[in-house]
């Protein structure tokens, strides 16, 4: 999330710097490796993420809400395209830094899109299996 925020304020220039950021944060190489997986196609596809979310969002659109929230939001929804970790374990780590870093409504906010966002994803998913 650090990581996209500083993508976000800086731009496509700061990919540059992404592997010394990460490197300096003090991860474990897997946890390291598996940060810098999220992050290349969460920032590349993020037109794309960002539309999904601006669907699932009543009354709100992703230029309304806070950096922390929209690259919470971002990673989550890339996690959750993935697969490889349980949705409510994305959406609980995603609530989790919410509260962290995000403001006082934070948390609720963030469990609503997501939840929201995973539900259409199975439904799209469930849709396609019936053609």
């Amino acid at each position: 999330m650090q990581t996209l925020c500083q993508l976000d304020v800086q731009g496509d220039g700061y990919l540059e710097q992404v592997d010394g950021f990460l490197a300096e944060s003090g991860m474990a190489g897997k946890v390291q490796r598996y940060a810098d997986g999220l992050v290349r196609p969460c920032w590349s596809k993020r037109a794309e993420l960002d539309a999904r979310l601006n669907m699932v969002m009543a009354n709100w659109t992703l230029e309304r809400i806070s950096p922390v929230e929209r690259n919470i939001l971002r990673v989550a929804l890339t996690e959750l395209d993935v697969g490889e970790v349980p949705a409510k374990v994305v959406i609980n780590e995603a609530v989790e830094i919410g509260r962290e870093y995000g403001g006082a409504e934070s948390p609720g906010f963030i469990n609503g899109v997501l939840d929201a966002a995973w539900k259409q994803m199975q439904a799209s998913n469930e849709g396609e299996r019936d053609r």
